[in-house]
């Protein structure tokens, strides 16, 4: 769900060259096209790789959660406080000290 929506945030802002990472590397082989579908999870694939085709360039890559704790972080937040924003200038408070370590990792 988190790889289907940020699509569509993606999408609806207009960019049409993405790299779009998970550290679920079945989704990301799912978006690829590299593995079959064929649970529950299958409606949402198929809406990912139709929203992939329309934005235009889109590179799935996986990446490893040590990685991807900004992403983490922000849809745990999401999720437990049942928030649908998005933040195209500053981000939110809580996000700031794992996007540093996200930086310092690099």
């Amino acid at each position: 769900m988190a790889m289907r929506d940020g699509l569509h945030l993606v999408n609806s802002l207009g960019f049409n060259r993405i790299e779009a990472e998970s550290d679920s590397l079945s989704v990301i082989k799912c978006c690829q096209g590299q593995d079959q579908w064929w649970d529950a999870a299958a409606a949402v694939f198929a809406e990912c790789i139709d929203m992939a085709t329309s934005i235009g360039k889109v590179i799935f890559s996986h990446c490893f959660r040590e990685a991807n704790s900004g992403a983490h972080e922000l849809a745990k937040f999401s999720f437990c406080n049942k928030v649908e924003d998005n933040w195209t200038n500053e981000p939110p408070e809580f996000l700031v000290s794992q996007l540093v370590n996200d930086v310092l990792i690099i």
